[in-house]
């Protein structure tokens, strides 16, 4: 079976940097005053970009499927598309984030913050729907002026991207995405546009 990729659903890093400063900004904001939406859309962005997890997959997050007191940090999937399990391991600044969104869900949110209790919770305590946060991640999208088609997928195909751009490890990124075939992997070995033209002129010219 042959995969296809539409290279406009990953952002640049301009656009990512954009969007997460846009996020940041807006989280610290609503803390100084006293509100409660970004700093949990914050989260949520940051999580979509740095994990590379599906949607449903964050919806499904609880607090015991985060590993992240130990040496080599990790998300655990437990209900991964075909209702596979997997590690997605994690960096330092997404944990360090998380731990400071979970104190802040306990402490600030008044949400109960056991190994059951979701990541992420309506007001009733229950799961978000992975609608819920689709809308939300789409509010960011438009909130720091980005093309509007974006979607909190497109920060799946942004982190696989960058990932094996920056890693030139197939196997690991297939593991973190939590890809059946290599083949699905494969269409993100393509080079981030903003780089063919750097890449080119590395090469000697003669005369």
């Amino acid at each position: 079976m042959a995969y296809t990729f539409d290279e406009t659903r990953v952002l640049s890093r301009k656009e990512r940097s954009q969007l997460l400063r846009t996020c940041r900004e807006r989280a610290e904001l609503d803390l100084l005053k006293g509100r409660k939406t970004w700093p949990t859309r914050s989260m949520l962005v940051y999580l979509a970009f740095y994990s590379g997890l599906r949607v449903s997959e964050i919806a499904s997050l609880k607090l015991g499927d985060l590993f992240t007191s130990g040496a080599d940090p990790y998300i655990l999937v437990r209900h991964g598309k075909g209702d596979r399990i997997r590690k997605v391991y994690i960096p330092g600044q997404l944990v360090k984030m998380m731990k400071q969104y979970i104190k802040y869900k306990n402490q600030s949110l008044g949400q109960m913050c056991s190994e059951v209790d979701p990541l992420f919770a309506s007001p009733k305590g229950t799961h978000v729907k992975p609608l819920t946060l689709m809308k939300s991640f789409k509010v960011a999208i438009e909130s720091a002026g980005l093309r509007p088609e974006l979607s909190i997928h497109c920060a799946r195909h942004t982190y696989a991207t960058f990932l094996l751009e920056e890693t030139s490890d197939l196997a690991h990124v297939k593991k973190q995405l939590g890809h059946k075939n290599v083949a699905m992997t494969l269409i993100y070995a393509d080079l981030l546009p903003e780089r063919n033209t750097e890449l080119v002129n590395r090469l000697s010219f003669e005369e």
